[in-house]
C-alpha cells in the first residue's frame, strides 16, 4: 500500500508540474482543473505495484514528450497562421 501511495503522489505531482510548465508556455489564458491528473496518479500507483516501479518515471517521460510535441505543433501553427491585420481574406 505504501508503494502505491508513493507512486500515486509522485505521478500526481510530476504530471501536475508538467501540466503547469506547458500551460505556462502555451498561449492559453484560462484552464479548468485537470482532474485527469488524478487518474494519471492512480495509473502510476497501480503500474508501480503490478508491473514495475520504473513505470512511474516512464509514464511521466511519455507525458512530458507528448506535451512537448503538442507545444511545438501549437507554436508552429501560430507562426503559420496569417495575422488578422494583413488585409487578405
Amino acid at each position: 500500500m505504501l508503494e502505491f501511495l508513493l507512486h500515486f503522489f509522485i505521478g500526481l505531482a510530476g504530471s501536475a508540474a508538467i501540466f503547469a510548465v506547458f500551460f505556462r508556455l502555451s498561449a492559453a489564458r484560462t484552464t479548468s482543473v485537470p482532474f485527469g491528473l488524478i487518474f494519471f496518479g492512480l495509473a502510476c500507483g497501480a503500474l508501480a505495484v503490478y508491473l514495475s516501479p520504473w513505470a512511474t518515471p516512464a509514464a511521466l517521460l511519455v507525458y512530458a514528450a507528448m506535451s512537448l510535441k503538442e507545444h511545438l505543433e501549437e507554436r508552429r501553427d501560430r507562426k503559420e497562421r496569417p495575422t488578422s491585420g494583413s488585409g487578405s481574406h
